[in-house]
């Protein structure tokens, strides 16, 4: 698998943006472009090939297309598809497009990624595999959303606006990748990492500390003193932090849904309740906050 890596000081120049949206039978058009084109898919799968590299693209993945590569759909979709798409050009004249072990040989980016924490992504850097997946929290999926409608506000010109928020989100996005493949996630506790992913799965349902220490035998102050320490949450603002990062991407997505069935779908069974931690988390309401976001292209196919 080939990545893209540049450093963030050379900002990306944004070209253009959308969300397209197929009933069924979509085929992606064979070309060859002179910029990137960073893919997220967010319903059904996309079939597309480049370099001769097959890639079936499902939901919460994401590609990365690349300049003066061969890519086209090589079988139709089923079903609905949906992928949110943006065409943008790298500046820095020290880029690369290589494999990760050419790219840790590489004397530019290691200069680069010197003051990196191993618990974070290359410091001040664009490192953009050709596929991906995202983190649970799905925070790309959101910027992508706001970037999305500040391109319709702009009226699909190529501002300063959507130029910033592109950088934004791929740099959210490293931070991301990063984080699903880092090997110092080997060194918290197996069981800590299962919680975590339960949470994420189950986050709909009532969670305790008493619940998830009865279910992996633990003491409910023990797990949640260890807990904290690998995470830097308190089990209950954890829980909390996955169900709002949810309800952020329905609210975005789902226009139809009342602000009681959004709540519910996340887990919280008081509506005013959800309402007053969603506010105390983003500073606005969840009305105000899909009101913010509300606007996107969508190219119908």
């Amino acid at each position: 698998m080939l990545y893209s890596f540049s450093h963030a000081s050379h900002l990306v120049e944004y070209i253009s943006c959308g969300n397209l949206v197929s009933q069924d039978g979509f085929l992606h058009d064979k070309r060859k472009l002179d910029n990137f084109v960073f893919i997220i898919v967010s319903e059904g799968t996309l079939h597309i090939e480049q370099n001769g590299q097959r890639y079936d693209v499902k939901k919460n993945e994401s590609l990365l297309l690349f300049p003066h590569q061969l890519h086209f759909g090589y079988k139709h979709s089923q079903g609905k598809l949906s992928y949110f798409w943006v065409h943008f050009y790298v500046t820095d004249p020290n880029s690369l497009i290589c494999s990760h072990t050419t790219l840790l040989k590489n004397q530019y980016y290691l200069e680069s990624t010197a003051r990196s924490t191993p618990l974070s992504a290359p410091r001040d850097c664009l490192l953009l595999p050709e596929y991906g997946r995202l983190s649970p929290e799905k925070r790309s999926v959101i910027l992508f959303v706001q970037l999305l409608d500040m391109a319709k506000r702009d009226h699909y010109q190529a501002t300063l606006r959507c130029k910033y928020a592109l950088n934004l989100l791929l740099l959210e996005f490293t931070q991301e990748s990063f984080s699903i493949n880092n090997p110092a996630k080997n060194k918290i506790p197996r069981k800590v990492c299962q919680i975590t992913e339960w949470i994420h799965t189950h986050y709909d349902q009532n969670i305790t500390v008493d619940s998830l220490a009865k279910q992996y035998h633990y003491h409910p102050t023990y797990l949640t003193a260890l807990f904290k320490q690998y995470t830097g949450y308190p089990i209950s603002s954890y829980v909390n932090h996955i169900r709002i990062t949810t309800a952020k991407n329905i609210l975005c997505s789902k226009a139809t849904l009342s602000i009681r069935d959004v709540a519910s779908m996340c887990g919280f069974q008081d509506e005013k309740y959800f309402m007053r931690v969603f506010k105390q988390s983003e500073g606005i309401t969840p009305s105000e906050y899909r009101n913010a976001f509300y606007e996107k292209m969508i190219n119908i196919k």
